[in-house]
């Protein structure tokens, strides 16, 4: 039996000096009972789940449990042996950090850390919930991503790493970035009630799709049974649709932030950071007070048949021209008539070979599902001082910059008003039965432009 609201509450103040709280939602919890990893590490996890915290003075015990956990399992059981390894380090290294501590009285010892489950927070009323927060914390930090079937903790004090309202750990979140950056896959945004009878032509070019309930996490879907699953979906909900895969499942590469913006290297499967979506993204949301991660995706198949063409020529280019040879460059003009130049060519190359990836997402917090993106993140919180007093002021700002301009963009494109409170939050964060705004119409995002979609 879970504690009631009342309980919650009182298990959730520390009666000590302040700590950080790491925000989780029962994904987590499923994993750690789920993996048969120990039988102690499955009672510290039902605790989280039931009661909603694990508290500092618990946390030694904990990892007692966690370094029982192996690194190698089988099939689906290593995702929860990720999990767990991960949850480890993220534990050890947000506890007792004398460089994460955002209290001067604390900057030699660190502070304590309490495991905070997300759905047990929003049980409680807002007004409960800010003072339980203020009270006993000095930062919240959250994994990343959280699950879309619950709305993340939204925060001015204590601050917050993680989504800054509940509208980022959205559909509407990938459209605002695509529009942004222009750059994204082609994506479909249908409303609860349509029906499709074909699939739209934008997307059977494509193998695999990824499709999003909505209030529910993703899924790589077959076009050839794609229609099933949409129209089953639609009944219920909204969904998005977005093109993954050309022959199989999509490539996606998950880039950390912040960006290190130091590098002159150019742009290559090794050094995506330096994608101009990202770079743009970066500048834009000012990612660079803040943590998390970009997810980058390659779906094997170009534009047009063009692009394809003008790749070839490229290709074939610089293969002559690294012999030496620059006299082939005026064997081959753009439609212009203009010859391509030595100094022209490494930029067109790279232009070609950037356009093959588009963002697909960015989650904002620590992730743990993936160990060395885990220990990326990590660094930077330390390299860039992100929890230094006035970084997070910086993050205070840039967050509700972006809460502004999201729900800007919500209202935008749908009938319902979308309005923020004077700090820049929106309205629906202080009720807790209100969910993220549904879409109204049904819109097409490709190659850089959102429209409404009329049922092509």
């Amino acid at each position: 039996m879970q504690a009631s609201a009342s309980d919650t509450a009182a298990l959730l103040s520390t009666g000590h000096a302040k700590r950080i709280a790491f925000l989780f939602d029962s994904t987590l919890t499923a994993y750690l009972m789920m993996g048969n990893l120990s039988p102690g590490l499955k009672n510290h996890a039902v605790t989280m789940f039931e009661v909603g915290k694990l508290s500092d003075e618990s946390i030694d015990s904990f990892l007692t449990e966690l370094e029982k956990v192996g690194c190698v399992a089988e099939g689906e059981a290593q995702r929860y042996f990720d999990h767990a390894v991960t949850l480890r380090n993220t534990i050890r290294f947000l506890r007792y950090n004398r460089h994460l501590s955002p209290d001067p009285d604390f900057h030699n010892t660190g502070m304590g850390l309490d495991l905070l489950r997300c759905e047990s927070l929003l049980g409680l009323d807002p007004g409960t919930c800010s003072r339980v927060l203020n009270k006993n914390y000095a930062l919240l930090v959250s994994m990343a991503p959280l699950s879309n079937e619950i709305r993340p903790v939204s925060s001015c004090t204590p601050q917050h790493i993680g989504p800054a309202i509940p509208e980022v750990n959205s559909a509407w979140f990938k459209l605002f970035m695509y529009v942004l950056t222009e750059s994204g896959p082609p994506s479909l945004l249908l409303v609860k009630g349509t029906r499709l009878t074909k699939l739209p032509k934008t997307f059977q070019a494509y193998d695999k799709l990824l499709v999003t309930v909505w209030g529910h996490d993703p899924s790589v879907v077959s076009t050839s049974n794609v229609l099933l699953v949409l129209n089953e979906a639609l009944s219920h909900s909204a969904a998005l649709i977005q093109a993954h895969g050309f022959v199989s499942d999509g490539e996606v590469v998950f880039v950390p932030f912040p960006i290190d913006t130091s590098q002159n290297s150019e742009f290559s499967r090794k050094n995506l950071c330096m994608h101009s979506a990202i770079q743009k993204l970066s500048a834009e949301l000012q990612l660079g007070v803040t943590c998390g991660f970009v997810s980058m995706l390659r779906t094997g198949r170009s534009r047009t048949s063009a692009k394809q063409t003008r790749i070839k020529k490229l290709d074939a280019l610089v293969e002559e021209t690294c012999n030496g040879d620059f006299s082939v460059l005026e064997k081959c003009a753009d439609d212009s008539g203009v010859v391509a130049k030595p100094q022209s060519l490494g930029l067109a190359v790279q232009c070609e070979l950037e356009a093959e990836w588009v963002l697909l997402d960015c989650s904002f917090g620590i992730p743990l599902f993936d160990a060395a993106l885990n220990r990326a993140v990590c660094e930077n919180i330390t390299s860039k001082g992100i929890c230094r007093s006035e970084s997070l002021r910086e993050l205070l700002k840039s967050s509700r910059k972006l809460s502004l301009k999201l729900l800007h963009f919500i209202s935008e494109h749908q009938d319902m008003p979308v309005s923020a409170d004077e700090n820049g939050f929106p309205g629906s964060i202080h009720n807790r039965d209100q969910v993220v705004p549904y879409p109204t119409c049904n819109m097409l995002y490709v190659n850089g432009t959102l429209e409404q979609w009329e049922g092509h």
